[in-house]
């Protein structure tokens, strides 16, 4: 079987490469300290770049790339340490409106003059996706509707446009466009382990137009989901593509009792571990994306089960490369300790290596 890229998918690798290189880990730090931890000039960029139109439908001015198309660029992220939420606001909301076919939302996203974040999780709701005290009740006049609720751990909030929001009506889901500036919208920003922003959110009495709901059901969303997950491995195997090349360059050239640690056989046997693991999740990725029926419940287990794996043996890296490195490793100094905090970010995006292997053993 080839699995060599295509033409059109090296053109976005490199698309993506020039983009991502351009920041070193100053620049980094520079981007991290402003307000909302992102430079959005950044993110006009990037939508000029076309790699949020990857993601879209023919239909709405996109390129109708397939998810292996996405995975090359989430992965070609990675692999440069890229800063930009290019997975959760810009894949993440496109995905969801090309399925709901809200023309008006994905030309804002495309033509970078919205920046949209994804409401979903709730405090107490652990990773289950159905909304449980997101709430939304029709206007005494019919005329609209109102929401009320929580939501937490909304990624790069501070910059956002629009607010997509899961939440219930009369029991059932439903997903509501929401003005991030609306009345009633009240916002308390944190830090998390990558350097940026999300947010906690609550919502009361905040009017809606009857047109605000898209059109996606529940399982719907659990394949955009599933999607991004796929993403999420990609930009891991990325990222520790590049915890294994730093940590081999590095080495090579640090020496200890007079010669290079390189030549110790315990570090070169870890070494020989990580890159036995990095194949075998590389195997995995692909076995995900080759599989012919991209949704309903086995597909997701499928993808559950490949993010468990691949979250997991990226820890392991992440830590040998941490460990080789010695107590900068860990610190904000060098891109070992940028990329080792994004992997654990990804890894327990909508769901951490327990709540994955139960899906996934409960679904085979």
């Amino acid at each position: 079987m080839d699995f060599d890229l295509s033409e059109t998918q090296r053109l976005f690798q490199a698309t993506t490469e020039r983009f991502a290189s351009t920041v070193d880990v100053a620049t980094r730090l520079s981007i991290r300290s402003l307000d909302g931890s992102y430079d959005k000039s950044r993110w006009q960029e990037l939508t000029e770049l076309g790699l949020l139109s990857i993601g879209a439908s023919t239909e709405f001015d996109g390129l109708d790339g397939s998810l292996t198309d996405l995975s090359v660029i989430a992965e070609t992220l990675g692999l440069n340490n890229a800063l930009d939420p290019w997975l959760e606001n810009g894949a993440f909301p496109v995905r969801l409106g090309n399925i709901a076919t809200d023309d008006a939302l994905l030309k804002a996203i495309l033509d970078g003059s919205q920046l949209v974040s994804v409401a979903f999780a709730e405090q107490n709701n652990r990773y289950e996706l159905f909304p449980g005290n997101t709430i939304i009740t029709t206007r005494d006049d019919g005329s609209g509707y109102y929401l009320n609720g929580e939501k937490h751990f909304v990624l790069t909030a501070a910059l956002a446009d629009i607010l997509l929001v899961t939440a219930q009506f009369n029991g059932e889901f439903g997903i509501y466009s929401v003005a991030a500036n609306s009345d009633g919208v009240d916002t308390h920003y944190y830090r998390l382990a990558d350097g940026s922003q999300a947010a906690a959110l609550t919502f009361k009495q905040v009017e809606l137009s009857l047109d605000t709901r898209l059109s996606i059901d529940f399982e719907q969303f659990q394949d955009v989901i599933a999607e991004i997950n796929v993403l999420c491995c990609s930009e891991i195997l990325g990222l520790s593509q590049l915890l294994l090349n730093e940590t081999i360059s590095y080495v090579k050239e640090r020496e200890q009792f007079g010669t290079t640690i390189g030549s110790f056989q315990s570090i070169q046997h870890g070494l020989v571990d990580c890159y036995s693991a990095l194949e075998q999740m590389r195997s995995l990725l692909f076995r995900t994306l080759l599989l012919e029926d991209k949704s309903g419940e086995k597909w997701r287990a499928n993808v559950m089960g490949a993010k468990a794996f691949i979250g997991e043996n990226a820890h392991l890296i992440a830590h040998k490369a941490v460990q080789y490195h010695g107590a900068m490793g860990i610190t904000d100094e060098v891109s070992i300790g940028h990329a080792m905090k994004r992997i654990m970010l990804l890894s327990r995006l909508f769901g951490d290596v327990a709540n994955n292997l139960k899906h996934y053993a409960r679904s085979t």
